[in-house]
């Protein structure tokens, strides 16, 4: 039986799109999935990039709202955005 950061990298290189495919496929839990992707980004096994996800931080300037950005801040720019995972090419 593997291993659940085996587990977890096989998924990622077979191109599973979410964390939560990872756990449903694997049969792990969210925070073992969690902790295992943690642990491989720091080994650097995968690099983990944030994607831009909502207002940037001086704003966009084309809200209507003359108070500017009116997404509540639980949708706005504050939120945790979206991660892209891919594998780290290693030199041979």
């Amino acid at each position: 039986m593997s291993g659940p950061l085996h587990l977890v990298l096989a998924e990622i290189t077979a191109g599973t799109p979410t964390l939560t495919e990872i756990s449903r496929r694997t049969g792990l839990t969210l925070d073992v999935v969690h902790a295992a992707i943690d642990h491989l980004v720091r080994a650097g096994r995968i690099t983990s990039t944030q994607l831009s996800l909502g207002c940037p931080t001086g704003g966009c300037g084309t809200c209507s709202s003359s108070g500017g950005c009116s997404l509540p801040a639980a949708v706005g720019r504050r939120r945790p955005g979206l991660v892209s995972l891919s594998l780290t090419q290693r030199v041979a």
